[in-house]
């Protein structure tokens, strides 16, 4: 019989195959597929780093570091979106919490710039997020709507809406 060839044949294959899944991880590590996000601790040294990654709508206003608790002020203006708003509070906590090991309570506020004139803007909402709220293996909402992402982060984190807000999104009937 000439079974010996074909067991080697087959046998060649089989670690020819395997070899090349197992390099196929190292040809392409910019995808994400085969790239994990490594969580670091995040303090004044490295704010910068892990906020520039964001994809953020609005502006920064001001960033702090406090121990275990990040605080960032966004800029609105007349003609922000309330989609570009609600996602920007969605993805400071997302990100924060996803590239941070020691990060374990985020707050964001929206301020109205449009109206203002002596370098004071006027808060429109809040969001106080807590590392025990956030699920890390949600699926992202990024393409959700408004309302989709308005009810995601009224359930998920403890959220505060000023009357400005209301005044600017409420339907007028």
């Amino acid at each position: 019989m000439k079974w010996a060839p074909r067991l080697l044949i087959i046998t060649a294959l089989s670690i020819a195959v395997a070899s090349a899944l197992s390099y196929l991880s190292q040809l392409d590590e910019s995808l994400s597929v085969f790239r994990t996000v490594k969580a670091h601790p995040v303090s004044e040294n490295n704010i910068v780093d892990v906020v520039s990654k964001m994809q953020l709508h609005l502006r920064i206003r001001r960033v702090e570091v406090n121990h275990a608790v990040v605080s960032i002020d966004l800029l609105a203006v007349k003609t922000s979106d309330k989609s570009d708003m609600l996602s920007d509070m969605y993805e400071v906590p997302t990100m924060m919490f996803a590239s941070s090991t020691n990060i374990n309570q985020v707050l964001v506020r929206v301020l109205d710039a449009s109206g203002d004139r002596e370098g004071n803007p006027q808060p429109l909402a809040a969001v106080d997020a807590r590392r025990e709220k956030w699920l890390p293996n949600e699926a992202r909402l990024r393409s959700r709507n408004a309302e989709e992402l308005q009810q995601y982060l009224d359930t998920r984190f403890r959220m505060t809406y000023t009357s400005k807000w209301q005044e600017r999104f409420t339907p007028k009937s």
